[in-house]
């Protein structure tokens, strides 16, 4: 599994996006794998949709991708406040690391920082960029 972060998916439903080419090329080499995201991160992404009034277009591409909406729970908000807290990251990146890390998964994004943080704590992670 591996668990996307919000970049991947904007980059991957935006065609002027600067990541567009590396999201469609990541996405398609490892169609293999099951992809999975927090409902956070779908919010995160359906934003710009949601302000022109796209977002069913919006979830119709995303969701062809078959993604996993793993829901987080009230028993993650004690770990996931330690991982926000010694990562330093933003909320939206501290519940990628989470998730990852509670569901024993890959990540993929578009952040260095990100990808920085989540390798330190030992998790394969794959830095999706132009």
């Amino acid at each position: 599994m591996i668990v996307l972060d919000a970049g991947v998916l904007i980059a991957y439903g935006d065609s002027r996006d600067t990541h567009h080419a590396a999201a469609v090329d990541f996405l398609t080499e490892h169609c293999d794998h099951e992809f999975a995201i927090s409902p956070l991160t779908l919010a995160e992404v359906l934003v710009r949709p949601a302000m022109a009034d796209r977002v069913g277009e919006a979830l119709s591409v995303f969701m062809d991708l078959d993604l996993v909406v793993n829901d987080i729970r009230e028993v993650d908000a004690v770990v996931l406040s330690k991982t926000r807290a010694s990562t330093t990251l933003k909320m939206p990146d501290a519940l990628v690391v989470h998730v990852a890390v509670r569901d024993s998964a890959h990540i993929a994004t578009t952040d260095a920082v990100l990808a920085s943080k989540a390798r330190e704590l030992g998790i394969h992670t794959y830095l999706v960029t132009a």
